[in-house]
């Protein structure tokens, strides 16, 4: 069984971080729950966060994570429960989807990249990754 639970994950594409990430927390009000260099994180809901990236940034960083796809393309994380990972990774190959990534994260959680035919970057995600991420925050 493969199901989908929600979005975890949204990326927005900024020129401007400080000026973005004032508008999500004072405008909006949300939460600002991790800040990188390149990146704020902002909680959007009990199980969704929506991430900041700096355009110029994001396009020179080197990392083993795919490019979430700073100009013309998007990224979309969507939360699977755990026990399914298999199974969905059985079905993404099965319909000839190429897996770009697989990625192990330090709260235990698993994520798995691929593309879409409009070649936006695509991750399912542990559901319970953000909530182990907000958790080790809080302390």
């Amino acid at each position: 069984m493969t199901q989908v639970l929600g979005v975890a994950e949204a990326v927005l594409y900024v020129t401007d971080l400080a000026r973005a990430a004032r508008f999500y927390t004072e405008v909006l009000g949300l939460p600002l729950t991790a800040a990188f260099d390149e990146a704020r994180f902002l909680q959007t809901g009990p199980n969704s966060t929506l991430i900041l990236f700096n355009v110029e940034g994001i396009e020179k960083r080197v990392s083993v994570i795919p490019s979430h796809g700073a100009r013309g393309r998007g990224h979309v994380a969507l939360a699977v429960p755990a026990e399914e990972m298999d199974a969905w990774r059985g079905r993404l190959l099965a319909h000839g989807v190429a897996i770009e990534h697989e990625q192990e994260w330090p709260q235990g959680t698993h994520s798995i990249y691929f593309r879409d035919p409009d070649d936006n970057s695509l991750e399912l995600i542990d559901a319970g990754h953000y909530p182990a991420v907000w958790a080790r925050l809080q302390k």
